[in-house]
């Protein structure tokens, strides 16, 4: 006989549930007490992910902020409002084998049972999360996974700016370490443990990089890194080696450093578009490189 309607008592904390006996959405289960935590209805697959649908047959875990009924139907209106935590998609983010861990997020009391991660499957299945259950952290994590292969990839996006002197590390449990900057994937071997740290980093060479952005209009920025303190000076110059700004003259600690440009001379005028240099000096070390003004 189908089962077209069901009404669950849940206990809090997390519930493994099935559903009825046809595919449903999330709008089909109606929580009149709200105790279905925003983001916590989970299936699994290869990993832990969000479920979108509940399909006959199968098991989903669901955590309850406190003890209560639920009542699973195709007819009941869209109760269940956050299948997901919101602005997933602006979050620093770590992702081990398809499973995504977000870092770098500042996370109220309230939201914090949003990024929880229902309990680790049975031994032979991937997992990944971060030391008690979280698929988020702040500042610093310990990641826990449990490898099904010898070697895993890891792929990360950092979206959010951090101090010009602080760079997210990856560190494996053997010493190894990773420093994460913008986007990329490394391969590591499987290993059960690891550390996610924002760390204060010194380069380890002086270094003048590309501005950014080039052809720029008005404004770009310079960057350069040094792994000492040194006196710094940093000019712009026209093709004829003329000089028309300069924008650093003095001692600087080490770190990794940055400066704008607005394409105003020292004078106060506007430069033409055109191709100019810009040259750092410090201590010993010398480089220039070439940018384009458009107009």
């Amino acid at each position: 006989t189908p089962v077209n309607e069901l009404t669950l008592e849940l206990n809090i904390g997390w519930n493994l549930i099935s559903g009825i006996s046809s595919e449903v959405s999330l709008s089909g289960i109606y929580d009149p007490e709200n105790i279905v935590v925003p983001g916590t209805v989970f299936e699994y697959t290869e990993f832990y992910d969000y479920a979108t649908v509940l399909t006959s047959g199968y098991g989903y875990w669901v955590y309850a902020s406190t003890a209560g009924s639920i009542t699973i139907s195709n007819g009941n209106a869209l109760k269940i409002d956050d299948t997901v935590p919101v602005n997933l998609d602006k979050l620093n983010t770590l992702t081990i084998n398809g499973s995504e861990l977000y870092f770098g997020v500042s996370i109220s009391e309230k939201e914090r049972l949003s990024y929880i991660l229902p309990p680790k499957p049975p031994a032979g299945a991937f997992d990944v999360r971060f030391k008690g259950g979280s698929r988020a952290v702040s500042d610093y994590g310990e990641i826990e996974i449990v490898p099904t292969a010898e070697f895993f990839n890891i792929a990360y996006d950092v979206k959010n700016e951090t101090d010009l002197n602080q760079r997210w590390v990856l560190k494996s449990e053997s010493g190894e370490e990773h420093t994460l900057d913008g986007s990329g994937v490394i391969t590591v071997p499987s290993e059960e443990r690891f550390t996610l740290d924002l760390k204060t980093v010194i380069p380890s060479a002086f270094t003048l990089h590309q501005n950014y952005p080039n052809p720029f209009n008005p404004i770009t920025t310079l960057r350069y890194d040094l792994p000492t303190n040194a006196l710094v000076t940093l000019s712009i110059y026209d093709m004829l080696g003329k000089e028309i700004a300069q924008l650093v003259n003095k001692n600087q600690e080490a770190g990794f450093k940055s400066v704008q440009w607005d394409a105003i001379s020292s004078m106060g005028r506007p430069m033409s578009a055109g191709v100019y240099l810009y040259q750092i000096q410090a201590g010993e070390f010398v480089q220039t490189k070439k940018m384009v003004l458009l107009k």
